[in-house]
């Protein structure tokens, strides 16, 4: 009886200990930089897995970039409003559009402005110049970006033609 009774105690004194945790020792730094890896190559693994899109741009990132489009619809404004310099200007005008070439810098505004060499030196191509110059586009980051635009004219009608109407 004594044999079980002994048996018996051992038993609760193993159980009353209760199972045995391991892995609960303090991790070295090797080890801790060791897991961190597996973890990092695991999710590289399952980035590459679901076809992960690297050209993918968040809303911040478009906000930061040259809004081309934009840019466009000025232009267009501005060369609509340029058109018209050659009907206000007296002069005959050296050729039907004139090119204008507009830098925006990265603030938003035209940091330099040129148009083609027959205007360069005459009214119509100080009034487009002026009107394209105007132009303002959202703030972007990077280096300046220059856009050549064409700027078609119209010619003032002569007042020999009016009065034949």
């Amino acid at each position: 009886m004594r044999t079980q009774l002994a048996l018996c105690f051992a038993a609760l004194a193993v159980a009353a200990c209760g199972p045995s945790y391991t892995g609960q020792d303090v991790k070295t730094p090797e080890e801790l930089i060791a897991e961190q890896e597996a973890i990092a190559a695991e999710q590289e693994k399952n980035r590459d897995d679901e076809d992960y899109d690297e050209d993918y741009e968040s809303d911040e990132e478009k906000k930061k970039k040259f809004d081309t489009a934009q840019a466009k619809i000025e232009l267009k404004r501005a060369a609509r409003s340029a058109a018209t310099c050659g009907g206000v200007i007296t002069e005959e005008l050296p050729a039907e559009k004139a090119v204008v070439t507009v830098t925006f810098a990265p603030e938003g505004n035209v940091s330099e402005k040129t148009i083609s060499a027959e205007f360069q030196d005459n009214a119509a191509g100080k009034c487009i110049l002026n009107a394209m110059g105007n132009v303002i586009v959202p703030p972007f980051v990077g280096s300046p970006v220059t856009v050549s635009w064409d700027v078609p004219l119209e010619q003032k009608k002569s007042e020999d033609a009016d009065e034949k109407k």
